[in-house]
C-alpha cells in the first residue's frame, strides 16, 4: 500500500511541473489592417498598429518561450518569439511595433506581424520536446478584416470566431457590433433570436 501512495504523491508532483500543453494556450483576437494608434504611440501605422491577442484557457501558468508567432508567409522562420509567463485567463496582445523591436534586436528584417490585408493564416506554434507544432491557427478573410475589424473569440479564447465590427460595422449583419479588445478580456455580448423553424421556412421562401 506504502509503494501506492508513494507512486500516487510521485505522479501528482510530475503533474504539477509538467509544461502546460497548446490546448492550454489559444489565439483570441486578430487585427490586421489598422486605422488607428491601438500601440499608442502617437501615430498611426500600417504595420505598427497591427495585432495578435492570445489567452492562457488553462488552470495552470504557461511558459511562453516555448511559443512563437508567424503568419502564412513566414512560416516556421516565426515573425515574433515569445517571451514570460501567461496566468491562467489571461490575456496578451502582442502589437506590430512591439514585434519590429524584436526582429530588430535580434537581427532579422523588420517585416513585424505582416498580416495580409487580403486574407492570411495566424500560427501560434509550440515547442515540444523537440518539434514544433500548430498550438492553434486562423485563417481569415479580407472583409473580416477591413479597416479596424478584429476576428476575435465569443466567448473569449473557447468560442467561434466572430467579427468585431463597432468601429466599422460589417454589411449584412454579418457583425457582431462589438469593439476590438487588445490586451483585455472581451466582455461584450450578441442578442440571439429565437424562432421557429415553420417562420424560418417562410423568411426564406420569399
Amino acid at each position: 500500500m506504502k509503494y501506492v501512495v508513494f507512486l500516487l504523491v510521485v505522479g501528482s508532483v510530475l503533474a504539477s511541473l509538467a509544461p502546460a500543453g497548446a490546448a492550454q494556450v489559444h489565439l483570441n483576437e486578430i487585427l490586421a489592417d489598422p486605422g488607428f494608434d491601438w500601440d499608442g504611440d502617437g501615430a498611426v501605422n500600417s504595420k505598427l498598429d497591427e495585432w495578435v491577442e492570445i489567452v492562457n484557457v488553462g488552470n495552470s501558468p504557461v511558459d511562453l518561450s516555448r511559443f512563437r508567432l508567424t503568419d502564412e508567409s513566414a512560416g516556421t522562420d516565426w515573425r515574433y518569439e515569445l517571451s514570460g509567463t501567461l496566468a491562467p485567463g489571461e490575456v496578451r496582445v502582442f502589437y506590430g511595433s512591439t514585434v519590429v523591436a524584436w526582429q530588430a534586436a535580434n537581427g532579422v528584417s523588420q517585416f513585424g506581424l505582416s498580416l495580409n490585408n487580403g486574407g492570411d493564416t495566424v500560427y501560434l506554434y509550440e515547442l515540444v520536446g523537440t518539434d514544433w507544432g500548430v498550438a492553434d491557427s486562423k485563417v481569415y478573410a479580407a472583409a473580416e478584416v477591413a479597416n479596424d475589424r478584429a476576428l476575435g473569440r465569443l466567448p473569449m479564447g473557447t468560442g467561434p470566431w466572430v467579427v468585431f465590427d463597432a468601429l466599422n460595422p460589417a454589411s449584412g449583419g454579418s457583425g457582431t457590433g462589438c469593439p476590438p479588445t487588445p490586451g483585455v478580456p472581451s466582455d461584450c455580448t450578441t442578442d440571439v433570436e429565437v424562432s421557429s423553424w415553420g417562420a424560418l421556412k417562410w423568411q426564406y421562401s420569399k
